[in-house]
């Protein structure tokens, strides 16, 4: 198995994984959270509207997996840079311009991701130390607070990889180091989405 990983071939087939992971790491996370979700919840207002009865714990096993869901979705957005965005100013500035303010406010935005994760990180720490329980499930609330300091740790990893793009593409044309839509890293198929258009990329499919 070892020496299968340093041959050509499974170089070739590690980048592959990486590039599909790096695609389809949180479509596939946010979607077995929002499946399991919408189950929960349908079944709970059968219960509750049809046999007069349900689950304790449904609502609030809900509502966690929503929380976990909202993070995942936000590090995806992140990835792709799909954040809603006010480019009233920008529009204005010439494309060197433009392209300095996006490092800086990527720099911003690792800043404050970073601020957010450790505060979330503190939050875990004090979560344990008291050892506060869930309501109805008797579960550790890390369970829920824990979704912060996964997500904008992910958000952290997403926003660096966006940097480096950014900084390695500076010279190039304003859509490729733009990369909205991430269609010129990680993987051409996205889990559970219709078949994208694949891009030309330099002469190659990205």
């Amino acid at each position: 198995m070892s020496s299968f990983l340093f041959t050509n071939e499974g170089v070739v087939k590690m980048i592959t994984t990486y590039k599909w992971l790096d695609r389809n790491f949180e479509p596939i996370l946010i979607a077995i959270l929002f499946y399991v979700m919408t189950t929960i919840v349908t079944v709970q207002v059968i219960l509750r509207f049809v046999f007069n009865s349900g689950f304790s714990w449904a609502e609030e096993l809900a509502r966690f997996l929503f929380v976990w869901l909202m993070y995942f979705s936000i590090s995806y957005a992140t990835r792709n840079n799909a954040h809603i965005r006010i480019t009233f100013l920008v529009d204005k500035l010439n494309e060197k311009a433009v392209k300095v303010m996006a490092v800086i406010v990527d720099l911003l935005f690792i800043l404050f991701a970073v601020v957010i994760f450790i505060s979330a990180w503190k939050i875990c720490q004090s979560v344990a130390e008291f050892q506060d329980k869930a309501v109805t499930l008797n579960v550790s609330m890390n369970i829920l607070y824990g979704a912060g300091f996964i997500g904008f740790g992910l958000m952290i990893i997403r926003l660096v990889q966006g940097l480096i793009w950014k900084v390695k593409n500076f010279a190039g044309p304003m859509d490729r180091f733009a990369n909205e839509g991430g269609l010129y890293t990680g993987g051409n198929e996205v889990a559970f989405s219709p078949k994208e258009q694949l891009e030309d990329n330099g002469g190659q499919k990205s």
